[in-house]
């Protein structure tokens, strides 16, 4: 095996561990909820819940590049899913440094984040807005609107868990024959 060929393999399995340990920080901060539901948020404000929910995001898909075509499909689909279509969408569009600033840029995005009082939290968390970003909504004082905000909030850390799992155990054929779950009446594939 050239040098070429060894350095981008072990460059793959860093960046795989680096994708376990990003999930793993994740699948901790809902089991913590799960075991001990905390009667205090830190996302109390709509600002917080896309900040958060974009440095993770970007941080999941930070050079992808070294993994091969069926994990990156995997990778985004995943991202898509546990954070979504939003903030996915702003990962590309915020240089590396200007993290911070993302929210300057986003303020129409994060407006159509918050909850309308006539939706029911079930409802909204089948929007596309993305497992995680429900959650945390859920949890923060955006999520007093819903009549069944603890019931969403332990929905959704559930299937959080579910969908890490599937993401931590991920395979070529995942592409080919996804992993199905179902959701209410909905069908989603990881």
């Amino acid at each position: 095996m050239s040098d070429w060929s060894s350095s981008r393999a072990k460059a793959r399995v860093d960046h795989r561990e680096h994708l376990d340990e990003l999930v793993a920080r994740i699948r901790f901060e809902v089991r913590l909820h799960l075991n001990e539901p905390a009667a205090l948020s830190a996302y109390d404000d709509l600002t917080d819940v896309f900040t958060t929910g974009h440095g993770e995001c970007a941080a999941l898909l930070s050079h992808r590049r070294v993994l091969p075509w069926w994990e990156r499909r995997l990778l985004a689909r995943f991202a898509r899913r546990l954070h979504g279509r939003v903030i996915v969408g702003s990962v590309a569009d915020v240089p590396a440094g200007a993290a911070a600033e993302a929210v300057r840029g986003f303020r129409t995005e994060i407006a159509r984040l918050a909850p309308d009082s006539g939706d029911t939290g079930a409802r909204y968390d089948l929007q596309g807005r993305g497992l995680a970003t429900v959650f945390r909504l859920a949890l923060g004082a955006g999520g007093e609107v819903w009549p069944d905000r603890h019931d969403v909030a332990t929905t959704s850390a559930r299937n959080i868990l579910t969908c890490t799992g599937a993401f931590l155990r991920r395979k070529p054929w995942h592409l080919v024959w996804p992993v199905y779950r179902v959701r209410g009446l909905r069908l989603w594939k990881l």
